[in-house]
């Protein structure tokens, strides 16, 4: 299981000696056979090979889904550097898109964005008479705890009585939601989780969030309605779409900000050839790219500045252009060998719009 301190060590991880090579691999049983992976393995490492991976390396990724891959998970990140003996393997529990990076850094951008969905959540699933909490690291259970107030017993008679003693069902009932919530508070904060997901039935659901401590209510990503004696396991799989959902939904309202600030003159470029420029001048802080974006240009041979203009030299220092069949990705791959952050975003109306390719500027 990848912890959060194995992201740490990638990110901090720059080669002075020969380039990283860095694959990602899309293993979902659901969704590829093993000859379909196995295919899309061959043909990664055919393009990490183009772009000036080690032999070595190739050897090692080669070595590792032959002889110590055991077909768990969904996805499969593998990052090697032979020459300095470094090798990471990683199961991980969502399928991602292929991709091969060869460079002075290690290609996390799917990892960081599955550690910001996935890495370290937590569930909360209560009704009338108590609470469990699940904790979860990418996909694995990490720990659980429950609370359980005062029985809760439903009558059916009829009469003022009866009515009376709904009243009181109803109070004792809030009553353990309001205890129940607070324990949970505690609890996850003494567990340093910030990332929620409630799950009740509609009805607690609704007097659950009223009673929330606000350090909970802050924390909370999306909702669901699971068994009570639901396995650890089956919690997952529901949790797993909600933070998908809420993943989708963050890049989106990001990517919302970004247009907008653009539109208002502000810190944000959209469009290739104004995101190029702004790569140029050293200003993008956080790069937003449409998944499978390729795109045709040039790069200088001396300075390596990217352009998807066909001048004569490079506009920036005069030297010899040659063409690319992909700037897009020379540009993902400046930003990651710069150590700037990137994010890549599933296609939508709105990013299509923009060209497949937007930044937040420094300034």
């Amino acid at each position: 299981m990848m912890r959060e301190q194995d992201l740490q060590e990638l990110a901090e991880l720059v080669s002075q000696q020969g380039p990283i090579l860095s694959l990602y691999l899309n293993v979902d049983p659901h969704r590829r056979t093993s000859e379909e992976y196995k295919l899309a393995l061959r043909q990664l490492l055919a393009q990490a090979v183009e772009r000036g991976a080690a032999p070595a390396d190739i050897e090692r990724v080669e070595r590792y889904f032959e002889h110590e891959y055991d077909r768990q998970g969904r996805g499969q990140a593998c990052f090697s550097q032979n020459e300095t003996g470094f090798w990471r393997a990683y199961t991980l529990p969502a399928a991602m898109g292929d991709r091969v990076h060869v460079g002075r850094r290690p290609y996390l951008t799917p990892l960081s964005d599955l550690w910001d969905a996935y890495g370290r959540l937590a569930v909360m699933t209560a009704d009338s008479e108590g609470a469990r909490v699940f904790i979860y690291r990418l996909g694995s259970l990490e720990d659980s705890a429950g609370t359980f107030g005062s029985e809760v017993k439903r009558h059916k008679q009829g009469g003022w009585g009866s009515q009376k003693l709904q009243r009181y069902e109803d109070q004792e009932a809030r009553h353990n939601l309001k205890a129940a919530a607070e324990w949970a508070d505690a609890y996850l904060r003494q567990h340093q989780v910030t990332r929620v997901i409630l799950s009740a039935t509609d009805g607690n659901l609704a007097q659950l969030r009223e009673v929330l401590p606000r350090s909970l209510h802050d924390n909370v990503i999306g909702q669901m309605n699971v068994d009570m004696n639901a396995t650890p396991a089956q919690v997952w799989e529901k949790a797993f779409e909600v933070a998908t959902a809420a993943q989708r939904q963050a890049e989106a309202d990001l990517l919302g900000e970004v247009v907008t600030t653009a539109r208002k003159g502000g810190s944000a470029a959209v469009g290739l050839a104004d995101v190029l420029a702004a790569m140029q001048q050293g200003r993008i802080y956080h790069l937003l790219v449409k998944r499978d974006f390729h795109q045709p240009g040039h790069q200088c041979t001396n300075c390596g500045a990217v352009t998807v203009e066909a001048t004569e030299s490079c506009p920036y220092c005069g030297g010899q252009l040659r063409a690319s069949a992909d700037v897009a990705n020379l540009l993902v791959q400046q930003a990651l060998d710069a150590g700037l952050q990137v994010s890549v975003l599933d296609a939508s109306p709105e990013l299509e719009e923009q060209g497949g390719i937007a930044a937040v500027l420094r300034y």
